[in-house]
Order: C-alpha cells, then structure tokens, then sequence
C-alpha cells in the first residue's frame, strides 16, 4: 500500500500534536506544513514542503490524500470547504466553527460529495469511553463532569469556554446516548476580558440530570467524570485514565443479624491503550483509506455543535 500525503494546516499548540501523530503514524507521510508564522527564509525540509499562504500549493500538482486543519477558529469554515470542495478529505480542529450555518453547511457538503470530514472532539475517541458505551448503563441518576485548566495566554486565541472545553463532554453525551435530548435547566457563566473563561452548566434528559462545570481559571488541570446509577458509581480520571467502579452491596456480621450497606470497589486502567490522539487520526485514515463518510461521527458533530449554539442563545 502506498503511502497517503498529508497536508497539515497550521502548527499551533494542537498543530504540534498533530504533526507528531502524522509523523508516528504507518503508512502515511506528512508531505506538507502551511502556516503564516512561517517566512521565506526559513529553512526547507526535502520531504516537508512549508507553506505560508494557501495560494502557494497547487492542488491540482500535488498529491494530497487527507489534510488536518488546526488553524485558528476563524479560518476552518473556508478551508475546510476548500478542502472539501476539492474531494480532499478533511480531518478539523474543534470547534469546527462558532457559527452553527458553517458547521451545517460543512456537514452537507461532505454527505452530497461523500467526502470524509471529522472533527477533532477528541474525547469521543477515548477509550474509558468506549467502554463506558459498550456497559450499556441504566437507570442512570446523575452524570457531573469537570473539565478545568490553567488560565490561558492571549496568544492562544482561543474561542470561549464553552465551546473550547465543554464541546468536550456535550459530544461524549451524544456519543454515548444514541437517543439523548438535551434541555438546559440552568447556566452560570463568569468573563474576564469579554469572553466567558468559567461555565457551569446544568442540563437534563428524561429523569437523568447532567451537570458540566469548565474553567480556564483553574489553578489545577482537572478531567474527571462520575456517573452515578441507581447500583453503581462510576468515577473517571481522564488524566490518569482511570475507571473506579463502586457498586452497591451488603455485608451480614457474624453471629448477628446485623447487616450493613457497602461498596464493592474495581478499578480499570487504560495506561496502556493507544494515545486517545492516536485513535482519532487512525479513524481518519480509515474513513480516507475506505473513501467512506462516518454519517455516525458527522451526527456527533452536528448535534454538538447545534447544542452548544442553543447554550449560548439560551
């Protein structure tokens, strides 16, 4: 099989993550950096071309099979269309965009010209949960999910909190509910510098309440999910990719006819899965190498994407 050419755009902080999962990955080069930071006189490398404007590559001479999109939020509905228009699958930084017109539009054109798009909502690939899916959980009361990190440099340029970190877990909520319907039952939000930095929101679906606290004011970089059921409690360390069940029980003391309540404890670790990066890039490669449109993964997007609009409108 010959190798499929990667075109990278932009090479920011996720840009570089991205850069190195191209580069670790088998049967794939990384044939091309575009990035405006990028300057004439930068040094070349022979088997990476670098771009600093898009107008330099001609796509109708190169052969690129698949592109990663990381630039800044503002630029992926252009590129991206581009991208798509010219049958080049696309694999996109979230958000795909803040404005939900372009996210649908996106959406629609990679379904009328079956031309892969995937978005980076990272999380859905974990395998904590994967697993999590495949327990099929019932009765579920409450899911608290804490998605918090240190404030951010203005260089970053990053969109707000809700749509940087919270797009995280309402996207696991679509991916592990097939049927879930979301109502928003309360929100409080804090700004600094125009720009919402702290989120707390509470949500519900049915009887089962859902509670989505994210920060980038945090002092500590906290990502942990609990999952209570009517028998069981389910805690999960997304950095030390851990998965602590506790499930009910009763214990009866010797000669007595006493008889206490108590918690069965197992713990999982994922330490050894594949980086949850990883996942999502061999997940493109698939869909590029099967020429196949995950209609699934273009749902998640959608609906994530749709809900967090109705968060900011609401």
């Amino acid at each position: 099989m010959n190798n499929l050419n990667i075109l990278l755009i932009g090479l920011g902080n996720m840009g570089k993550v991205h850069k190195r999962i191209i580069e670790n990955s088998r049967n794939v080069s990384l044939v091309g950096i575009l990035d405006n930071s990028f300057n004439e006189n930068l040094s070349v490398n022979n088997k990476i071309k670098r771009y600093n404007k898009l107008n330099q590559i001609n796509f109708e001479n190169e052969k690129i099979d698949g592109v990663v999109i990381s630039s800044t939020t503002a630029s992926h509905y252009a590129l991206a269309k581009k991208m798509l228009d010219l049958n080049i699958p696309v694999l996109i930084e979230k958000p795909v965009s803040t404005k939900i017109g372009e996210v649908i539009d996106l959406v629609n054109i990679s379904k009328k010209k079956n031309t892969v798009l995937r978005a980076g909502l990272i999380e859905i690939y974990n395998p904590i949960f994967a697993h999590i899916k495949k327990l099929n959980l019932k009765d579920i009361i409450s899911i608290n999910a804490f998605r918090h990190s240190q404030q951010i440099g203005k260089e970053r340029k990053l969109e707000d909190v809700i749509h940087d970190l919270a797009l995280h877990d309402i996207s696991v909520l679509f991916y592990l509910f097939d049927d879930i319907n979301l109502n928003i039952s309360g929100k409080l939000t804090s700004y600094k510098n125009k720009t919402i930095e702290s989120s707390e929101l509470l949500l519900n679906h049915n009887k089962m309440n859902i509670f989505i606290s994210s920060s980038r004011q945090s002092q500590l970089k906290i990502r942990k999910w609990n999952i209570l059921t009517s028998n069981a409690l389910y805690q999960i360390d997304l950095i030390e990719k851990r998965l602590d069940i506790y499930k009910s029980g009763k214990v009866k003391f010797p000669n007595s006819n006493l008889i206490s309540e108590k918690s069965n404890l197992s713990t999982l670790s994922f330490a050894n899965h594949p980086e949850t990066a990883q996942i999502q890039f061999d997940a493109f490669i698939s869909n590029v190498i099967d020429s196949k449109v995950d209609n699934e993964h273009l749902n998640i997007l959608k609906k994530s994407h749709e809900f967090v609009s109705q968060v900011h409108n609401n």
